[in-house]
């Protein structure tokens, strides 16, 4: 135990294991006072105000167990996430939102929970991303939520930038999210039963988030006016709906038993398709992974991995659009923005587009007389003369 020529304060010294001192590494800064035991540093940076705050705390006598909290703490991921969880935003969050940021802080916390966020810099943060590109959407997440994090860190006084602040995404070549064909529909509806058929027809007749879906709770259908609905306030948006039934899923619920506060519920294995032993007390909602799993194993059956849960929703709203309903009155049901509900609507509206541009052609066709041949010379024959009139001007 030797101290350092570095200008070290009274009391302070600074101790190498046998492996850092192998190594050549810096050992690790206590204070050691004469009839006292060695106290080992929680801040590590002799000019961080905090090791000064730390070292002000023990020269008056104090244990370091006294010191850890409020008046000090370690400035960690950990210790960062464990506050930020505890904050009125996060608190807001949507449960799918939060399960992802979730994830991602466990990540975090696993993988740098020791080090202090002040210490990241912007090349950290993309090395973190681009460590996790076989999973495009989690390395986002990831770039996203620390980049929360930081902003946390500044609000606390811990630094002054957010190293994250301009990091982009990076950009999937999957193709986009299309609604499920007829076919598939037809199919799964032949192969599911009991609650992953339910979780289905009420995903596409309603057309919310999944996670929504697994919220409803049987006191949500209420009807009004003599029609049968639903009630729901989303949990991404807090949106407030309330949603017609098909007559079809009414007789479907009213066929499903209650066994909880939701709708869908988690349980017993024999119960599931409604056969075998006495059933077991439902043990709460049917959770989101849960649900996702026995959706997939239907899916592969089908052939339909390519088209998860979420992409009925894109059925709900493509359906209204060919109907003839235009975006805000689609949003009253899907609880989407206009732009959103272009978003989803998009494919399917131009193929019905092209559809009526088609057969719009062929109706003047057959009317006129002509062939396709004789139309496009006239045209071309009009695009010609209405050049020439041009550049003689």
């Amino acid at each position: 135990m030797t101290k350092q020529k570095e200008n070290l304060q009274q009391y302070v010294v600074r101790k190498q294991t046998p492996s850092q001192r192998k190594h050549g590494r810096l050992g690790y800064l206590y204070f050691r006072r004469r009839g006292e035991c060695s106290v080992k540093f929680l801040c590590q940076d002799t000019k961080d105000p905090e090791f000064q705050l730390e070292y002000a705390l023990l020269l008056t006598g104090k244990k370091q167990r006294e010191i850890h909290s409020p008046q000090l703490t370690r400035k960690t991921f950990t210790a960062l996430v464990n506050s930020y969880v505890k904050t009125p935003s996060y608190a807001k969050l949507a449960k799918s939102t939060a399960r992802d940021y979730d994830e991602a802080d466990d990540y975090i916390k696993k993988t740098f929970g020791h080090v202090n966020p002040a210490h990241f810099k912007r090349h950290h943060v993309i090395a973190m991303r681009d460590a996790n590109m076989k999973r495009l959407r989690f390395a986002n997440q990831t770039v996203q939520s620390i980049r929360i994090l930081f902003e946390h860190a500044i609000d606390k006084g811990w630094m002054d930038h957010n190293p994250a602040k301009g990091v982009t995404l990076i950009k999937s070549n999957a193709p986009p999210r299309l609604p499920w064909p007829e076919h598939l529909l037809t199919a799964f509806r032949e192969v599911a039963t009991g609650r992953e058929l339910l979780l289905f027809e009420m995903c596409l007749a309603t057309g919310q988030r999944v996670q929504d879906v697994l919220d409803y709770k049987w006191t949500d259908i209420r009807p009004i006016d003599g029609t049968v609905g639903i009630g729901l306030i989303q949990n991404k948006t807090g949106t407030s709906l309330w949603i017609p039934l098909r007559d079809s899923l009414v007789t479907l619920l009213s066929n499903t038993k209650r066994r909880g506060e939701t709708i869908l519920v988690n349980m017993a294995e024999n119960d599931r398709a409604g056969i075998g032993r006495k059933p077991r007390a439902a043990t709460g909602p049917w959770s989101y992974a849960g649900a996702q799993q026995a959706v997939m194993k239907i899916r592969k059956e089908i052939g339909a991995v390519q088209f998860d849960i979420h992409s009925l929703r894109y059925n709900a709203a493509c359906e209204l659009a060919l109907a003839g309903l235009d975006d805000d009155t689609i949003g009253s049901v899907t609880g989407q923005t206009s732009q959103t509900v272009q978003h989803y609507t998009k494919s399917v509206r131009q193929m019905a587009s092209a559809k009526r541009a088609i057969n719009a052609r062929e109706k003047m066709l057959a009317n006129t007389g002509l062939t396709k041949k004789q139309i496009l010379a006239d045209t071309a024959t009009r695009a010609i003369n209405a050049r020439e009139k041009n550049a003689s001007k």
